[in-house]
């Protein structure tokens, strides 16, 4: 039966899996920090769903597994207009006693040079289970802390340098595994390069500020990523 089934969703579906390796430094990483992700995605006609999970390297991480994800999504057609909506669950153990949940929606709109992504998240802070029976909370006490709506947003720009290498640069608010506030945007650089039908190679920059449209802005941390796309059939 299970054989079955994996020969049907590998006759109908379209399997990929993507793994990077990261090395950067921000200003509470306590010097440079290494991250690890694979990810394993399957396309059925025009929904996606993925899955993945993130490893993390650092003097000021003590959790050496740091979040996992899991979103869908389906392309819809409005006036022959054709746009993606998604949603995504993001789980992350920042800390020894502390978890942050996710969930949020997202609405993707490319043309040929550029991409829009517009969404809203939800998010809670709270203590683990293990956290809460270490520091003797009483059944009464808040031990959760609940931001109802942060803006989620991405603008692309796309160039094809050849059939086999192109270009990407975004200002975005989030990236697989994080969601940062509004005023907190990131600035990332992407060279994409398909070796075959099956596996392409990536490379990104990544710059991130603190409080870009407050008064005072600081650097707050880069990153340089590089990983391969499998296309598994």
């Amino acid at each position: 039966m299970l054989i079955a089934m994996l020969s049907v969703l590998d006759a109908y579906s379209q399997i990929s899996i993507n793994s990077y390796a990261e090395l950067g430094t921000t200003n509470v990483s306590a010097g440079a920090y290494g991250n690890f992700s694979g990810l394993l995605s399957a396309k059925f006609g025009t929904f996606s769903a993925s899955t993945g999970a993130l490893v993390s390297v650092s003097n000021a991480n003590l959790n050496v597994f740091s979040a996992c994800k899991l979103s869908v999504s389906n392309e819809f057609r409005l006036f022959k207009i054709p746009f993606r909506v998604g949603g995504f669950y993001l789980w992350k153990p920042f800390s020894v006693d502390l978890r942050e949940t996710n969930v949020g929606v997202l609405v993707n709109y490319r043309t040929r040079h550029f991409g829009y992504d517009l969404g809203l998240n939800s998010r809670v802070y709270g203590y683990s289970e293990a956290a809460k029976r270490k520091y003797n909370f009483s059944g009464s006490a808040s031990t959760t802390i609940w931001e109802p709506i942060n803006w989620m947003y991405k603008l692309t720009y796309y160039l094809q340098f050849n059939p086999k290498t192109n270009f990407e640069a975004c200002v975005t608010n989030f990236d697989t595994y994080m969601v940062e506030q509004e005023t907190n945007p990131m600035i990332r650089t992407k060279i994409n390069y398909e070796l075959n039908n099956k596996l392409h190679f990536y490379s990104e920059l990544g710059y991130q500020q603190a409080g870009l449209m407050n008064i005072r802005v600081n650097t707050f941390g880069v990153f340089l990523r590089g990983g391969v796309v499998w296309q598994l059939n």
